[in-house]
């Protein structure tokens, strides 16, 4: 009996350790490494992330648009944000003007319209909304600034072009710009501004896409051709106190605090993937057949001249972090590839490597448990916005 007793022991103990062993085999290891470099700290992620792929339950949960309605009809709808109130502010360019909802979609209120004076927009961009509730829209080279109930307050000129902007908390302006030589070719910029437009510092420069020279009858003639396989600066704020850039050649993060240091680089192992001949005649023929949508033509060997190929395929074109800090980047995936799922890469705020991502379209905000999306209907033409609630978002996991 006591033989029996000790022989059922040892299996039992046998069992749980068995068991142990297997629990921790399967705790998720992140298989990256940390080195530090002139004392900044660089995350090396590997190609593979530390908890798989996140499937996102999304629940459609808003849409805002009506054509039948003035106050909810869009044209060319170029940035949406929310504010601390869960207000909807949708940058509506075509029409020339802001339009305010409340969390529920109802309209509040439209700022701006079509005009050269103060408060007034001629090609509105981009729109940021700070911790005050503050409405910064930029246009070309310079940025209008009003109040919460919407009132004007002031407009900024910047000498160089802006592609994408915010406001940090001590109010300065921190731009992705462009900078055009005397020659012709062209800079791409992240660069720091005082409240008055005042630059302070350029914190990165990257080439940008170069322009092809043809002589016609009428003198020379200019042709640029940005594309999705053209190399691409990318900003966006991180926090109040950091933000963070990357250009699209290399699989590298720079996460910045406010007074332009360098907190730390996020690089992720990722082979390079060479651009075919295949993928090239395809993109000739998208080019081609975008021109001729707009009512032009352009020769031939213009159009593959202008191109301009990179040696490889850009390893991102987009960044977008959520409000816990996470970081989102949009891969790049081949012109030939006819899925219309879009992948991300997420990292957490540390910069490590934690989630696959993929979604049925690009969403532009992802703020406290909701995505948004402006939707173009391919039948119609006409625009919404579309909100849908993440119904996993707590349950998504960061720490490793």
């Amino acid at each position: 009996m006591r033989k029996k007793l000790i022989l059922v022991i040892l299996i039992l103990l046998l069992f749980s350790l068995n068991c142990s062993k297997k629990k921790k085999t399967e705790t998720p290891q992140w298989k990256g490494k940390i080195e530090y470099e002139n004392g900044i700290k660089i995350i090396k992620n590997p190609i593979e992330p530390v908890f798989g792929e996140l499937i996102l339950d999304l629940e459609e949960d808003l849409i805002i648009g009506n054509e039948e309605d003035e106050n909810y009809m869009f044209y060319r709808v170029r940035d949406i944000e929310v504010d601390a109130e869960g207000n909807i502010y949708v940058l509506d360019a075509g029409n020339y003007r802001v339009q305010r909802f409340d969390k529920n979609g109802a309209y509040l209120q439209t700022i701006g319209k079509k005009g050269q004076g103060p408060g007034e927009f001629e090609r509105p961009n981009n729109l940021f909304i700070d911790a005050q509730n503050n409405i910064y829209v930029s246009e070309g080279r310079k940025i209008q600034i009003f109040n919460n109930p919407g009132e004007f307050i002031k407009s900024i000129p910047i000498n160089y072009y802006i592609y994408n902007f915010f406001i940090d908390s001590a109010t300065n302006i921190i731009t992705q710009s462009s900078i055009r030589s005397k020659e012709g070719s062209s800079k791409l910029v992240i660069m720091k501004f005082d409240s008055q437009g005042k630059i302070m510092r350029k914190i990165a420069e990257f080439s940008d896409v170069k322009s092809v020279k043809k002589k016609g009858s009428e003198g020379i003639i200019v042709f640029t051709i940005y594309h999705s396989y053209n190399y691409r600066l990318y900003l966006s704020p991180a926090s109040e106190q950091t933000f963070i850039y990357g250009y699209s050649s290399e699989y590298k993060l720079f996460k910045m605090d406010n007074n332009c240091n360098l907190i730390s680089k996020i690089e992720k192992e990722e082979p390079y993937y060479s651009i075919s001949q295949k993928e090239k005649n395809r993109m000739y023929r998208f080019i081609e057949e975008r021109i001729s949508r707009g009512g032009r033509k352009w020769p031939k060997d213009v159009i593959e001249n202008a191109c301009q190929f990179p040696p490889h395929r850009p390893f991102f074109n987009g960044i977008l972090t959520d409000d816990k800090g996470r970081i989102y980047v949009r891969r790049v995936g081949s012109i030939l590839d006819k899925t219309k799922e879009v992948e991300f890469d997420v990292f957490n705020r540390e910069g490590v490597y934690i989630y696959k991502l993929k979604l049925p379209f690009i969403p532009r905000i992802i703020r406290n448990g909701f995505i948004f999306e402006i939707f173009t209907s391919e039948e119609t033409g006409e625009v919404k916005i579309k909100r849908y609630k993440i119904k996993n978002w707590w349950n998504i996991k960061e720490n490793i």
